[in-house]
């Protein structure tokens, strides 16, 4: 009986230990204060710019870049990313979305939009992403810079 009553207090404490790391396990992170502004609003490109930031004109961009001007981009917080006709906003397209790299860089994975975007600035009235796109035909580093859309 002495060796049962031993037990209990192990028991009871085990229990305790496993309770415990479950709890945490089903946590959701809080988000960032870069997710915060993110899923805001819709974002929509405004112009593309070299990286000294000088405006690189449209004539010069590559289809898929002229193709992100009727969109805007909507991040939410469930890591799905939509692009939508800015006119009827309706959904073009969707995809997923995540901050990587210490919030340095945004990883989308949308139809024609797909890759690792450096963030270069991101605030409630500005983002600026880094990427290789054609201009004049030639794949080079350039900036899309983006405004928030408030409707």
């Amino acid at each position: 009986m002495k060796r049962l009553l031993l037990f209990v207090p192990v028991l009871f404490f085990s229990l305790l230990v496993i309770s415990c790391g479950d709890k945490d396990k089903n946590e959701t992170p809080e988000p960032t204060e870069k997710n915060k502004i993110l899923v805001n609003y819709p974002w929509r490109m405004s112009s593309v710019t070299d990286l000294s930031g000088k405006a690189i004109p449209d004539n010069q961009w590559g289809t898929d870049t002229k193709y992100i001007l009727k969109m805007d981009i909507q991040f939410q917080s469930n890591a799905t990313v939509k692009a939508l006709d800015q006119n009827s906003s309706q959904v073009l397209n969707g995809g997923t979305w995540y901050l990587i790299n210490d919030e340095k860089a945004l990883d989308i994975k949308i139809i024609g939009f797909s890759g690792e975007f450096g963030l270069e600035e991101l605030t409630n009235s500005k983002m600026r992403l880094k990427s290789k796109m054609p201009i004049n035909g030639v794949e080079q580093e350039a900036i899309m810079v983006f405004q928030p859309v408030i409707k």
